[in-house]
């Protein structure tokens, strides 16, 4: 709960005093339930994107489809002397 002041002229003062003596309740009580309903009317009409998105970013490639691996799995995706070549490497820095 927020507490905070607000100025309120003083005709509307002595209404507010009048009606929340009338519905039997306190002068702060009727202010927040009025102001409730007015900011409710007020702002509830404006759509925030927030709420309307999940908590996560849309993601830009959801309607993509998977990249299909055309290569043969049994195959190594390194040829043997490319591989060769990188281990003599290797071995020769230590």
């Amino acid at each position: 709960m927020i507490g905070t002041n607000i100025y309120i002229a003083q005709e509307t003062q002595a209404s507010l005093i009048k009606a929340a003596a009338l519905k039997k309740m306190s002068v702060e009580e009727l202010a927040s339930a009025i102001l409730k309903e007015s900011i409710q009317e007020k702002f509830g009409e404006i759509s925030y994107p927030a709420q309307s998105q999940s908590k996560f970013a849309v993601n830009p490639l959801r309607e993509m489809q998977p990249y299909a691996y055309l290569a043969d799995p049994n195959e190594p995706a390194i040829s043997p002397d490319d591989w060769e070549m990188n281990q003599d490497i290797e071995v020769n820095d230590l």
